[in-house]
């Protein structure tokens, strides 16, 4: 295990840590830095971030990297190409971050593993590998019940005058949100899904409303019908800010096709590195 840099990297944000032989440092204590998913987006921001760290990554051997977006061997290509320059000297492995999750919710053991944040994925998986996974068609035609499916019914009920005057109020402030500024924001942006996925975490101030309340109900129960479809499992463990955030009303919305949520992390990197040194 000497000198393994361990990273989660979501398609807003990622966290990393250093393991060696007796110790582990998680870089990204002080807070998340930015995320990257070459389906998307690009890693600008990303690439810069750890340009300013570089120091950190003095003496390493290999990076295992766990990434949105990289389910196919063409996206971790890209992903690898974008960092290899800024990690130089370091044997890259990506793979896919529900695989990751996979492995912090689960260990050795096998299960259904989900990912619920900016966007949604979700697989079963042996112990080792995943064996079957959710088709991921991204924010544009699935993704039912992510930050991005969220954010999307939230500007548009703001913005076609269907949300109540108090949530919006919290969500975008009291004049709402800006047609003109939103299509700029949303269409030109590096990032969509990042960009839609914003506003969804004030949601949280108003958790009691019917408004809400209705809301996370009928994106969850869409969520639900796809897993219980595709993987057919009954219980579920999920890591991701969505899944923890509302993590009593996706439950409740699982439980209606007979799936148990069982655990919810925020994000899986304490279960990586848990993974990595064996503790599972």
């Amino acid at each position: 295990m000497s000198g393994l840099l361990l990273a989660d990297i979501g398609g807003s944000s990622s966290r990393w840590a250093v393991l060696s032989e007796d110790a582990t440092t998680i870089l990204t204590a002080a807070g998340n830095w930015p995320g990257f998913n070459p389906a998307t987006g690009n890693g600008d921001d990303l690439v810069r971030m750890i340009d300013v760290h570089r120091s950190a990554f003095a003496g390493l051997e290999q990076a295992h990297l766990y990434a949105a977006g990289c389910g196919t061997p063409e996206r971790a290509a890209l992903l690898q190409g974008v960092l290899q320059p800024v990690l130089p000297g370091l044997r890259i492995e990506v793979q896919s971050d529900l695989l990751a999750s996979a492995r912090a919710l689960w260990g050795q053991e096998a299960g259904a593993a989900m990912i619920l944040g900016t966007g949604m994925n979700a697989g079963l998986y042996d112990g080792r590998s995943l064996t079957r996974t959710v088709p991921s068609l991204g924010y544009l035609l699935g993704d039912e019940g992510s930050g991005a499916d969220l954010g999307r019914c939230l500007f548009r009920d703001a913005l076609q005058d269907r949300m109540p005057l108090k949530v919006r109020a919290t969500v975008f402030g009291v004049e709402g949100p800006d047609l003109a500024n939103t299509i700029r924001t949303i269409y030109r942006s590096a990032s969509p899904a990042k960009s839609m996925a914003e506003p969804v975490a004030r949601l949280a101030m108003h958790l009691d409303h019917p408004y809400v309340q209705r809301l996370l109900a009928d994106r969850f129960a869409l969520l639900a019908v796809e897993l219980k479809r595709t993987l057919g499992s009954a219980e579920v463990r999920a890591t991701g800010a969505v899944a923890f955030g509302f993590r009593k009303e996706l439950a409740s919305a699982l439980a209606g096709e007979g799936l148990q949520l069982t655990q919810v992390e925020r994000d899986p990197l304490e279960g990586l590195v848990r993974y990595y040194r064996g503790a599972r």
